[in-house]
């Protein structure tokens, strides 16, 4: 039987030889060779490892890729043997993988965890050698005001982990894979030496002008109308997003049409930019809530590009808007407990606000999103809520279900992201769901212009109430995004479609402009250029888009919880599409055995960069006794090592350390209308008195006697007398396991705590292995209950943190009755 040893010393970033011979990082080098052509770009991703041990290797490595993209292809290639990769559903990969694992076989898994992040997995490389893996995806370039985008995501960045811890890997009921989302940090004084190269080639049929990148020094030179552009040779450090902008000259506003025609049906995508002119006139007031995010992570540069960003903001509102601030991070507090009206003392009063906020705690957004979408709606006036974060959280999931369930009618969310490498997945849907619009801007980026763009998409969208229609022969065509948000100015409205037989039709728009007016497009699609059949339109990776949004829609649906029917669309769309997806993973395995099955062999995870711009001992971590990293997260959250009253106390020095006077806080949800004091007067004065100076300050601008003044001082929420049902969860039946393991399940539910809900019947099925329960989904069919959401969350939670007797494995089907 072989023995696989760990390295985790000095939180995994190398391991000490018998000689004392510091031994390098498996990865060694990643390449990315990108061909663009117009609106999509075809991406090939080499990653190189090398074994520095003297026993046989497994490298697990954590990394990013673009959330949208899809991935459809990957090998692995060692000497002169490439091994192709077969897409597989994920579970039955993972086993092909361990099986060739333990036969000592090369093996290679590819798997996704978020839209944005993956995870390679390899197995079995000898000592001395050298293997490469290459990932192939198509994306489609961001396009706004004639601005074509190209980014390339270098580095996960450290996720902030909340809930209750399950075992010591670092997962919780919260973020049950957070052990898989979380590699292990490079502290700031070491190196991994892996360096990336980026080279692109740019194919757009029409001049190209102003090519620059905020983020990475360029080389750039051109072959015929091939534009070559490349990584300056001292600027290859993973640890920032790659970003290339260029423009197109001539009119950016007419209509691309793509097709692609294969035994599957006609794929298309379609990329208006409506040719309307921004109606200044058309302005409406509006009540805009910001919302900022002051955790540890935005520590240094990008809290103070958010406050750059925010002061700019409060004064380029119009003169009728009114507006609020709301800031997060352990606990959440309010610049006003009513919307404050735009004038120059108001402004003056939320500049020092801004100026006050210090970064420190953990990223706790749902407190922060629960508060404002909370907020008493304001008659007459469109509330625009700007959510400004580098989205460094572990649970998206729960976040996106929030905005999903309870965002009023007629509001917008509007998304920013300051820094490097932020989350993009969530700052997208975030504001795809909040039907408005994502803008990232670098932390040393100027914000002028992101500003002034942003308050010409804020003030009035140039279409709403869009209708797609097909004219044509046959069935009309799947289109996605199923429901078509509206379009801002210089915004491209992107879909994609399937039509089953591909014949050609007419795509019709109708929509409603600025002003009442009727906008109307029609867009001819044509599968097979000059009519005969035999003859496709060249356009490889339009098929896989249509599949990759499909699966976007699907999983869209499941924020709150994973559905078995949904679960089985997607899968079944992905092993139609040959695409990575959450339930799917590509695995490649070599034929002959390479290494010793009973021998001794080490696994190691990757250490990846601190993201640029991002303080490293700001809620990310810090080394124990024992020089491991404890990944972020587990500083902040309650776990048996760190109580609530360890985490207060700390919480405590920490705002001495910053002139704050200490309050009774603890890492609950509660919030609090407050104002931060000036650091620059370190302990001068206490939360009370600057509360006083400013409500002071409010009393001149509003008058003691007019309307109430809007209060600053910490307010003690309501609390709410909840109806609560003690065990009445009666487990009707459960298959796949042995009586004993289902009667320690059973023993376990009885503890859970339900909200008053009408009586019904929910069905789940997982799978459990090593202690855990694993891909858990709702039967739908099966289950009859009409509170189903708030149900379901809560026994959900409770099953993933269930510890699972050690005999227990396969698939389980539960049935629970709710009295």
């Amino acid at each position: 039987m072989s023995t696989t040893t760990t390295i985790n010393q000095v939180g995994g970033l190398y391991t000490i030889s018998p000689t004392g011979r510091k031994l390098c990082f498996p990865l060694k080098h990643t390449g990315v060779q990108a061909k663009i052509a117009g609106n999509i770009s075809r991406v090939e991703v080499i990653q190189s490892f090398e074994n520095p041990f003297d026993l046989p290797l497994e490298a697990v490595y954590v990394f990013p890729l673009p959330e949208d993209a899809a991935v459809d292809d990957m090998e692995i290639k060692i000497a002169d043997i490439s091994i192709k990769g077969s897409i597989q559903r994920r579970e039955q990969a993972r086993q092909i993988y361990e099986q060739a694992k333990q036969q000592g076989r090369i093996a290679g898994l590819l798997e996704q965890e978020r839209d944005n992040i993956f995870t390679q997995s390899l197995a079995n490389i000898q000592p001395g050698e050298k293997i490469e893996v290459t990932i192939r995806y198509t994306d489609s370039l961001k396009f706004l005001a004639g601005n074509y985008e190209f980014v390339f995501p270098m580095v996960v960045g450290p996720r902030y982990i909340p809930g209750t811890p399950i075992d010591h890997s670092g997962d919780t009921d919260c973020v049950p894979d957070a052990s898989l989302i979380t590699p292990p940090v490079i502290p700031p004084e070491l190196r991994s030496r892996h360096e990336i190269n980026v080279n692109v080639e740019l194919n757009p049929g029409l001049p190209i002008l102003n090519i620059t990148s905020p983020s990475h020094k360029l080389q750039i030179g051109q072959t015929g109308e091939i534009i070559e552009v490349s990584l300056a040779g001292e600027d290859n450090i993973p640890n920032k997003d790659f970003i290339l902008r260029y423009q197109v000259a001539g009119q950016y506003t007419q209509a691309t049409v793509l097709t692609q025609s294969d035994s599957r049906g006609g794929h298309f995508a379609v990329y208006l930019i409506p040719a309307l002119a921004y109606q200044s006139t058309a302005i409406i007031p509006k009540d805009v809530v910001f919302l900022i995010d002051t955790s540890g992570s935005q520590s240094g540069a990008p809290i103070q590009q958010c406050q750059e960003l925010m002061r700019r903001f409060i004064n380029g509102l119009n003169p009728e808007d009114t507006f609020n601030i709301i800031d997060f991070a352990q606990t959440t507090r309010k610049l006003s407990s009513t919307p404050l009206a735009n004038t120059p003392e108001t402004r003056a009063i939320a500049i020092q606000y801004i100026n006050n906020l210090a970064a420190n705690g953990g990223t706790e957004l749902l407190n922060g999103i629960r508060e404002v979408l909370q907020l008493p709606v304001i008659s007459a006036r469109l509330r625009s809520i700007v959510l400004l974060t580098d989205g460094f959280i572990g649970n998206e999931k729960e976040i996106l279900a929030e905005i999903q369930k309870n965002l009023k009618p007629g509001n917008r969310l509007y998304s920013f992201g300051a820094g490097s490498s932020v989350n993009r997945f969530l700052l997208n849907r975030v504001a795809e769901i909040g039907r408005g619009v994502s803008t990232i801007i670098r932390h040393d980026e100027p914000t002028d212009k992101v500003v002034e763009n942003f308050f010409q998409q804020i003030n009035n969208p140039i279409l709403t109430n869009i209708q797609v229609t097909w004219e044509g022969d046959g069935e009309a065509p799947v289109i996605y995004p199923t429901s078509i948000p509206d379009l801002f100015t210089a915004q491209p409205l992107i879909l994609f479609g399937r039509q089953p037989a591909a014949h050609d039709g007419v795509l019709r728009i109708d929509a409603t402009a600025a002003g009442g007016q009727i906008y109307t497009k029609t867009l001819h699609l044509n599968f097979f250029g000059d009519g005969n059949p035999a003859i496709a339109t060249p356009n490889p990776g339009i098929a896989q888009l249509w599949g990759r949004a499909k699966i976007k829609h699907l999983t869209n649906q499941m924020f709150s919880y994973n559905t078995k029917a949904g679960v089985e669309e997607i899968t079944n769309t992905a092993l139609t599409y040959q695409l990575l997806s959450e339930y799917t993973a590509f695995v490649a395995i070599s034929e002959e055995i390479r290494v010793n099955p009973a021998g001794e062999s080490i696994t190691v995870r990757v250490p990846v960069e601190m993201p640029e711009g991002v303080n490293y001992h700001k809620g990310f971590g810090e080394y124990d006794q024992y020089d491991q990293l404890r990944p972020r997260g587990s500083v902040l959250s309650p776990s048996p090592q760190y109580s609530p009253q360890s985490y207060t106390n700390d919480l405590h020095q920490s705002e001495l350390s910053l002139g704050i006077a200490p309050q009774s806080v603890t890492p609950s949800s509660k919030n609090q209308s407050v104002c931060p004091p000036d650091q620059s007067k370190k302990m001068s004065k206490t939360h009370s008195e600057i509360f006083q100076e400013v409500s002071q300050q409010l009393e001149e601008v509003f008058g003691g006697d007019s309307e109430p003044v809007p209060s600053y001082i910490a307010e003690s929420p309501e609390s709410e007398n909840l109806s609560i049902i003690l065990p009445q969860l009666q487990v009707v039946s459960v298959s796949g396991l042995t009586t004993s393991e289902a009667d320690a399940l059973t023993e376990y539910l009885q503890k859970v705590h339900l909200p008053k809900v009408l009586p019904g019947e929910v069905v789940f099925e997982f799978n459990v292995e090593q202690g855990r329960v694993k891909q858990l989904v709702l039967d739908e069919d099966a289950s009859i209950l009409t509170d189903i959401t708030v149900v379901v969350e809560e026994i959900k939670r409770s099953l993933l943190a269930w510890s699972a007797p050690i005999t227990a494995k396969g698939q389980v089907r539960l049935v629970i009755r709710i009295n």
